[in-house]
């Protein structure tokens, strides 16, 4: 699983299959993330703009590592 880069420096695109009903309330509960977009193939995360990707990165990481 790896966490891509897109134009947006508070957004970060993964290529997953996982169904939104997985993953939406475990991303949600993490702190600093603000919004979560699924689409096909794929789900985008944004961050609060306060918050730096190394305190979040684990966290999202972990989420998918045990689907």
């Amino acid at each position: 699983m790896e966490l891509i880069d897109t134009p947006n420096p508070n957004a970060k695109k993964i290529i997953t299959e996982a169904q939104e009903h997985d993953v939406r309330e475990d991303l949600y509960n993490i702190e600093g993330v603000s919004s979560v977009f699924f689409g096909p193939n794929f789900i985008t995360i944004t961050k609060e703009e306060n918050t730096e990707w190394g305190s979040i990165n684990q966290d999202i990481i972990n989420i998918f590592d045990r689907l």
